[in-house]
């Protein structure tokens, strides 16, 4: 139960952080909509929209380093995990400046996008904002990494607690600045950028003092080069989502205009808001899944990767489903009449696909652990960038803008089959295993608790009233599923243990 209590302790610690960030999100976002307007908000997360998206590819990228370092705690071997971290840092830093390179010469491109010409200078002054937070946050990697493998969760959640006090702090800002308040905006988020990085680093160098930077720890070239290639690769996958939200970003802009990426970027971010429940659970236990593999440990590996997958799956839709449901009244207190067209359904697609790529957290997981990548990210990152034409036919040919979120759902569900396949032969997980321990009891706890909320949903006509219901109905029928399914009798035991011993 040690490794259990570790997981649970971080979890709670982690999602007590999550529901503070997600309130002061919540304040923020209408703010910062106000004080830009729709079309500068809808330019802002056009240029700059990448930065809600880079936490894939920053993930992408910390799993690389997460991996080895924790394959090597596992060793026990802390002169291992010293060469490993000075590896990591040099091979960062490598990437980061590499990225530099390719966003700048994506500046070409700036001026072919659907801007007024008027906000052309700002739009290219927001990218070079974005080029720098990009570095950052790729340099940064190592720092996270080795928190991360440490399973010292609580400096994760107040590093990211004072990022989203700072953020807030900048969209009241703004309602009081008279400049061009997009640029404001954009370099008041450089800053934030700044400081957390400052304070990741500031954490690893005091906290972890057998750890240290030095050229002499770089003994190893064969660290290098499988460091490089297996990051190569999950940069390669983090750049393919990146390039399919991006990349159906320019599109809708293109044909449609900022206003309609402004429903794009605020169903990115209630997306991005929610998603954090369901990466924090894997964040909880991600350390353990891999060391599993350094333990030479299969089979733990696998059972960890089910738990992962079924805990990922149920933490978002116990928020994301009655939100889907009740989205259109969330909406309208929330945002009150400055609601951009197509928001609503944009924002449903694209919870839904969300949910389908849970299922294969634990998957994903376990073939990280296992190292043997290449193949695995060119065939899933070939199928999520088949997004981008099939984007464009669907506007191209007038259909409305959120059949492309479905396109995202519909290839979402294909993928979850191909990586179970690979799962298969690459660390020998049993698909009959996983839809016993994953697919099967998460339906027996959803769709119940979806049928029972519809019908208030349906049935009450006050918006108040109906929302309340709805949420509690679902809530309470969620949660006594949840008790009687995903949980063993073994496993009910012990939270009750622990429950009775927390209230001494």
């Amino acid at each position: 139960m040690q490794v259990a209590t570790r997981v649970a302790f971080n979890t709670i610690v982690l999602y007590a952080k999550i529901i503070v960030s997600l309130a002061i999100s919540l304040v923020s976002v209408p703010l910062v909509l106000k004080a830009l307007g729709a079309s500068d908000y809808g330019l802002y997360n056009l240029i700059a929209g990448v930065i809600a998206m880079l936490s894939f590819l920053n993930s992408a990228m910390t799993v690389s380093s997460q991996r080895y370092m924790s394959v090597a705690m596992g060793t026990n071997d802390k002169e291992h995990v010293n060469a490993v971290y000075n590896t990591s840092f040099l091979l960062h830093l490598i990437l980061g400046l590499g990225i530099v390179v390719v966003l700048e010469i994506g500046t070409l491109f700036i001026g072919k996008l659907n801007i007024e010409a008027d906000r052309l200078n700002v739009a290219f002054i927001i990218y070079q904002f974005l080029i720098l937070i990009t570095f950052l946050r790729a340099f940064s990697v190592p720092f996270d990494a080795i928190i991360n493998a440490y399973e010292d969760m609580i400096v994760f959640s107040v590093i990211e607690l004072i990022d989203s006090l700072l953020m807030l702090t900048l969209a009241i800002g703004l309602q009081y600045v008279g400049s061009d308040k997009l640029i404001v905006y954009g370099l008041g988020v450089l800053l934030i950028a700044v400081l957390t990085f400052l304070m990741k680093y500031g954490w690893t160098y005091f906290a972890y003092k057998c750890y240290r930077i030095k050229i002499s720890k770089l003994k190893k070239v064969t660290y290098f080069k499988e460091m490089l290639g297996f990051a190569g690769w999950n940069l390669f996958g983090g750049l393919a989502v990146v390039g399919r939200n991006q990349g159906v970003a320019v599109i809708i802009n293109l044909f449609l205009g900022t206003v309609v990426n402004a429903a794009y970027g605020i169903a990115n971010q209630i997306n991005g808001a929610l998603s954090q429940f369901s990466a924090t659970f894997q964040k909880a236990i991600n350390p353990q899944l891999m060391k599993s593999e350094g333990m030479n440990n299969r089979d733990r590996l696998l059972r960890i990767s089910y738990i992962s997958s079924k805990f990922s799956v149920l933490a978002l839709c116990f928020f994301a489903v009655p939100l889907i449901i009740v989205m259109p009244d969330i909406l309208h207190i929330w945002l009150d009449d400055d609601i951009p067209e197509y928001t609503m359904e944009l924002s449903r697609c694209i919870l839904l696909m969300t949910i389908v790529y849970q299922y294969s957290a634990g998957i994903m997981s376990a073939i990280q652990a296992g190292g043997n990548i290449k193949t695995y990210q060119i065939v899933m990152g070939s199928i999520l960038l088949l997004n981008i034409p099939l984007t464009y036919l669907i506007i191209k040919e007038e259909y409305p803008v959120y059949f492309a979120t479905l396109g995202f759902v519909l290839l979402e569900i294909i993928s979850l089959f191909v990586r179970l396949g690979m799962a298969r032969k690459l660390v020998q997980m049993p698909s009959s295993a996983y839809f016993k321990n994953v697919i099967k009891p998460t339906f027996m706890i959803i769709i119940p608790s979806i049928m029972f909320c519809l019908i208030p949903n349906i049935m009450i006509e006050s918006l108040w009233p109906r929302l309340i219901v709805t949420v509690s109905i679902y809530a309470v029928a969620f949660i006594l599923l949840l008790w009687a399914v995903a949980f063993d009798d073994l496993q009910r035991k012990q939270i009750l243990k622990k429950v009775k011993i927390w209230k001494k």
